[in-house]
């Protein structure tokens, strides 16, 4: 019966996605949040449990912060920034990433993305395990 309330599931088969077909993560991520809600886009491709892989379509418009506390959870993470520049910090360093920079840590270690620039900034990530 719970299956009737919750959304449909994506097909774990399906190989190919178009951009209205990605989940839309923003919700789950920043509930109660206003600003964040406002500043912050997240879309999943497809189902992430099923392949142990989040792949993930994140835009940051300029100011936005993922939060004054850090994020941990336990997975590891990637990403390449395809436009603009996001601020990453990763435990106790702090790198600001342009197009074409990319990432790679330890989502145990404390982390945190912010949008310093005056425009919006893409990033493509990958998180294993999913963390949502």
């Amino acid at each position: 019966m719970s299956e009737f309330f919750e959304p449909e599931a994506i097909s774990a088969q399906k190989p190919f996605f178009t951009p209205s077909e990605m989940r839309d993560l923003t919700s789950l991520l920043y509930q109660g949040d206003e600003l964040a809600l406002q500043k912050i886009a997240i879309r999943q491709v497809g189902d992430a449990k099923a392949h142990n892989l989040q792949i993930l379509h994140e835009v940051y418009e300029a100011g936005a912060d993922t939060g004054a506390s850090m994020i941990e959870h336990d997975a590891n993470e990637g990403g390449i920034v395809v436009s603009g520049e996001i601020e990453v910090t990763v435990g106790d360093e702090i790198r600001i990433l342009k197009a074409g920079d990319a990432y790679l840590f330890n989502s145990r270690e404390p982390h945190r993305f912010r949008n310093v620039s005056d425009r919006p900034a893409e990033v493509i990530s990958a998180c294993t395990p999913p963390y949502l």
